[in-house]
């Protein structure tokens, strides 16, 4: 089966790493499947793209390209077609007969286009149950919808805790995600980490396009947090677990202020590694940790997010077996169950 995604840019993010993980998953569980991705723009994360497929021998199943602005492949020749919000090629492919729309987009207006799709759309795709509730609430008449969740790779689920790996002498809050992006919000995770500024046994750990902007340095330097935080712009794709990682062998928690979200892949991760988190108080979070309060706190309540965190740190053993109970639910059974519901649909 040969499968087409077009997807308008490759970056660094959770819709990449998302396609990588199904890839990965189709392989382990012996599908016929191979996935060809069209980008068409490149942000400087497609040779890492290329490189994880190369280094996770996934080249029988997976290869990934750029569209030219005029040569749009044969879209007949693909069992099926994926557009993830990518709406701008819809009068390209208005003619193929294989055509689904993945929707990941988290921002209310950039799924707009959700409201006057192509007659030859035969269904939408979506990461999880909480944000099908949510375009379905948001507009009427949908082709199908089919909910495809996220699968996490099995190196995530097999990270061991070892203390004699750190590298700092404190915990480390983690954020992984943009932090130039309103609806990820890392201000509030930035006001968040504020409250731990005289705690000497926590350090925060902040990853995300974006963390090297001279107004984020300022804004952490006014803070007075800087000189505990450790930054990165980006990561490459295989690096993930390492971070991760890095998190669990400091007995870390990861936390996420998201306004917005689809799925939650970083969250996932973290949490399938036994890796505590603290979310806020969104549908899909709420879906990742079972509606658990004890890793929700309410969206702008920073006080309360403080509270949770010393809470969850002080019972870290607790909230990591919590957490790996929790993250079941990641692996790769149920979305090859959900792909296979998807196949009978087809018939």
């Amino acid at each position: 089966m040969n499968i087409l995604i077009i997807y308008q840019f490759c970056t660094f993010g959770g819709v990449e790493r998302a396609i990588l993980n199904r890839a990965r998953t189709f392989k382990k569980y012996h599908q016929n499947v191979h996935i060809s991705v069209g980008y068409l723009r490149d942000y400087g994360a497609l040779r890492s793209f290329q490189t994880y497929i190369h280094t996770n021998r996934l080249d029988d199943c997976l290869s990934a390209f750029l569209i030219q602005e005029h040569a749009m492949p044969d879209l007949n020749q693909y069992d099926f077609v994926f557009n993830i919000d990518t709406p701008q090629i819809f009068d390209r492919t208005r003619r193929a007969r294989n055509m689904f729309v993945e929707c990941h987009t988290p921002t209310f207006k950039n799924r707009q286009y959700l409201k006057a799709l192509p007659k030859n759309i035969r269904g939408i795709f979506v990461p999880s149950k909480a944000f099908e509730s949510i375009l379905a609430k948001e507009f009427e008449q949908l082709p199908p919808l089919f909910v495809l969740p996220n699968p996490v790779t099995e190196e995530f689920f097999c990270i061991p805790s070892s203390v004699q790996d750190r590298i700092y002498p404190a915990t480390l809050l983690a954020y992984l995600a943009r932090v130039d992006d309103e609806l990820k919000n890392f201000s509030e995770a930035a006001r968040i980490f504020e409250l731990f500024v005289h705690d000497k046994n926590i350090m925060f750990a902040v990853v995300g396009r974006g963390a090297g902007a001279v107004h984020l340095l300022s804004s952490l330097e006014s803070r007075k947090i800087l000189g505990k935080t450790f930054l990165r712009s980006q990561i490459d794709f295989d690096a993930a677990p390492a971070f991760v990682r890095m998190i669990k062998n400091h007995r870390g928690m990861f936390i996420s202020s998201s306004k917005g979200e689809s799925f939650g892949l970083s969250a996932a991760e973290f949490i399938s590694a036994g890796v505590p988190v603290l979310l806020s108080d969104i549908g899909p979070h709420k879906e990742l940790v079972n509606s658990d309060e004890k890793f929700i706190y309410p969206l702008g309540d920073i006080h309360s997010a403080k509270d949770k965190i010393i809470k969850i740190l002080n019972q870290w053993d607790e909230a990591s077996k919590t957490m790996e109970s929790y993250g079941q639910k990641f692996h790769g059974d149920s979305f090859i169950a959900a792909w296979q519901e998807f196949l009978d649909t087809q018939q």
